[in-house]
Formats: C-alpha cells, sequence, structure tokens
C-alpha cells in the first residue's frame, strides 16, 4: 500500500489548484491502474483489482485530506479509462468498417457494459460498507462517471427521460436547467477520442426524440422543454467540436498514423455538422403528431435567421482542415491518404444503438436511469442558481459604488 502511496502522490504533485489537481488525480490512476493491470490476463481479475485500486485510491486521498465528490470522480475516471480506452477505441474504429463486422461490435459492446457495470457494482458495494461521508462522495462520483458514458451503458434515452421530467416536476427554470442539463449530456457523451459525426448525430437524435415525447405529454410547458433541449444539444455539440478543433491544430503537416488520420478524417466530416442539425430537427417536427411539430418549425425558423454558435464553430474547423490539406499536398505520402479517404468514405456506416436489453438487465436500467436523471438535473439546478447568486451579487455590489 505503501508504494502504491508513492507512486500515486509522486504523480499528483503539490499542485493546490482544483482543476489542475483533478486532472492529475485522473491521469495518475489511469497510469497506475493500466500498469496493475496489465500483468493480468482475465477479465474477472481485471475487474477485481481496479475495484480493489479505487478504494486504495480512495483511502489515500481520505489520508491527504483532499476525499470530495470531484476528486473520487476523477479516480473513478482514470481507473475506468484504464480499463476500457482500448476496447473502446477498438469498438468505434470498427464501426466505420463493413456490414460483416456489425454482429462482432455488438458482442464487443455488450461485453464493455457488462465489464463496466460489474465493475460500478463493485464500487457501490464498497460504497455500502464504507463511513457515511466516503458514501456520500461515492455515489455523487460514480453518478458523475456514468453520466460520461451513457451510450456504452444503453440508457441514453431513460437517462434524458428522467432529467426533463424531474426538471418539469420542479417547475423552476425550466428552459435553463432543461438547457443545462441537455447541453452537459450531449458534450460528455461526445466528447473524447472516440468524437465522431455519427455517434454526434446519434446521440442528438436521441436526445431529441425523447424530448418531443415529453413535450406531447407536458404541453403547457412544451416550448420550455424543446427550447432548452434545443440550445442544449446545439452548446454541446459545439463544446465538443471546440475540444476537437485544439486537437487538430496540433496536427502534423505529415499524417504519420492511423490516430492522426481519423482526426483529420473527422474533421472533413463534422464540417456540416450544422445543416445535419437543422436537417435532425426538421425530420422531428416533420415525425411529430403533437404540440411540437408547430414549437419545433419555429425553433427552425429562429436558428435559419441567425447565424449560430454551432455554425461559426464547424465554419472554424472548415478553415482549419482547408489549411491543413493544403499543406498535405507536398506531403510525399498524399496519394497514400487519399485513397484511405476514399475507403473510409465508401464503408462510412451510421453507429447503431444498443438496442438488445436482457430481462433482467430491465429493473438495472431503470433504476440507474432514475438516479443518474436526478443527479443530471441537481448539477444543471446548482450551477444555474450559483449563476443567478454571482449575477445578484454583482448588481448589489454594483449599486453600492
Amino acid at each position: 500500500m505503501q508504494n502504491l502511496k508513492d507512486e500515486f502522490l509522486n504523480i499528483i504533485g503539490n499542485e493546490k489548484e482544483v482543476e489542475k489537481l483533478e486532472k492529475n488525480i485522473k491521469t495518475a490512476c489511469y497510469k497506475i491502474t493500466k500498469k496493475k493491470i496489465s500483468r493480468l490476463k482475465k477479465s474477472d481479475n481485471k475487474k477485481r483489482k481496479v475495484v480493489e485500486l479505487i478504494k486504495s485510491y480512495i483511502e489515500i486521498l481520505k489520508s491527504e485530506n483532499i476525499e470530495n465528490i470531484s476528486t473520487i470522480s476523477s479516480v473513478i475516471d482514470g481507473s475506468i479509462k484504464a480499463i476500457s480506452y482500448e476496447k473502446e477505441s477498438e469498438i468505434y474504429k470498427k464501426i466505420s468498417l463493413v456490414a460483416r463486422l456489425n454482429q462482432e461490435i455488438e458482442v464487443e459492446k455488450n461485453e464493455l457494459k457488462d465489464n463496466l457495470q460489474d465493475i460500478y457494482k463493485g464500487i457501490e458495494n464498497f460504497s455500502n460498507s464504507t463511513d457515511k461521508q466516503t458514501s456520500f462522495f461515492l455515489e455523487k462520483a460514480i453518478s458523475d462517471t456514468k453520466l460520461k458514458q451513457l451510450l456504452l451503458l444503453g440508457i441514453l434515452k431513460e437517462t434524458t427521460e428522467e432529467a426533463i421530467i424531474t426538471t418539469v416536476e420542479n417547475q423552476k427554470n425550466i428552459q435553463d436547467v432543461t438547457q443545462a442539463i441537455i447541453q452537459n449530456l450531449v458534450f460528455q457523451t461526445i466528447q473524447g477520442d472516440d468524437f465522431s459525426k455519427d455517434k454526434t448525430l446519434e446521440v442528438a437524435k436521441t436526445i431529441l426524440s425523447t424530448a418531443v415525447n415529453i413535450a406531447d405529454e407536458y404541453q403547457a410547458v412544451a416550448k420550455e422543454i424543446l427550447k432548452g433541449t434545443t440550445l442544449g444539444i446545439k452548446n454541446g455539440i459545439a463544446n465538443a467540436i471546440k475540444e476537437f478543433n485544439k486537437n487538430l491544430q496540433f496536427l502534423p503537416d505529415e499524417i504519420r498514423d492511423q490516430k492522426e488520420e481519423k482526426i483529420l478524417f473527422e474533421g472533413l466530416n463534422i464540417i456540416d455538422l450544422n445543416s445535419d442539425f437543422l436537417a435532425l430537427l426538421k425530420d422531428a417536427s416533420k415525425d411529430s403528431v403533437g404540440i411540437s411539430k408547430d414549437i419545433l418549425e419555429d425553433i427552425i425558423l429562429e436558428l435559419n435567421s441567425s447565424a449560430t454558435k454551432l455554425m461559426r464553430i464547424t465554419t472554424d474547423t472548415k478553415e482549419s482542415i482547408l489549411r491543413k490539406v493544403e499543406k498535405l499536398k507536398e506531403s510525399p505520402k498524399v496519394n497514400e491518404f487519399r485513397k484511405k479517404l476514399s475507403a473510409k468514405l465508401s464503408n462510412l456506416q451510421i453507429e447503431k444503438k444498443i438496442k438488445k436489453i436482457n430481462k433482467e438487465d430491465i429493473e438495472q436500467v431503470a433504476k440507474d436511469s432514475k438516479k443518474l436523471g436526478l443527479r443530471a438535473w441537481e448539477v444543471a439546478k446548482n450551477a444555474i442558481e450559483g449563476a443567478i447568486k454571482s449575477t445578484k451579487k454583482q448588481d448589489k455590489d454594483g449599486n453600492k459604488e
């Protein structure tokens, strides 16, 4: 334990700034966990080791007096990434291959989902046996981590539904809270190394269709629900593209490996994402037979008549891509890259949702989605209330002067 503690503390250093500390904790857990589980061959042994290490990391946080929801979230994030990163990357790489790989992808997705669920169950069992404070922190941290993996866990629709209904029933700042919830859900679900246009559109479609169904049921607040959802999706996508553009800026002038090739390819793929987003809204409006139809048509008119944030960011991506392609023309490997790009374009397929849920999983899905929906609402509500208090304080201080 002492050697583990020394290695952990050596990586996180003496950082006091909160954001950097959380990042260092995540890095430490990722590096140490990856090294520890690399020696193990059986999946069950790896999962048990991850849970065991998470327990140890939390004990270290406690001993250093830095245990809280955010630091425990960083511990879980880093540890989960260590066991799932390679398989997750492999999954989304295979999604772009020909149809004969689809069955294999579904099997691996379910295997990964089962692995994650087993680890979460292990952490939850630990939570039930520890002190009240750690248990409270763990519960919130687990929920925050799961919110980033809704697509893999197969509960994006259910969690979105629970979060929006909780917002409606609370009857406060429905549009703003819905927007904050959806923006965070979209960003957390699509951003990262596996960011892609296909994944983005699937997430957006799932969330939008869920919101439309709820809006048709809660007609008195349908406009607030749909406007908050639409703006949340748009801003969540825009924020994810911003992160993607940072990777694009550091792309070298010569493509050296598959990861760099994927970044450029996805850049070419997302420059028309603004049009795809509007098309998604139009399809949802056409398919709706309730009050949502007219509301979505009005929202589309508003978006068409203004230069949206998403449009500006996709334009920035286009300019970056064009500059990068111009430099690539000087590369001796450009013809080889063109051949690969053509092959990828011909084999491009839209990622399918995880549709098969075993009967024994239904109860767990309901339990998780309710808890995560409530957590998504809680995070958004606290953020908005904090912003309102800050604005009021600034106004008050200004009046004093």
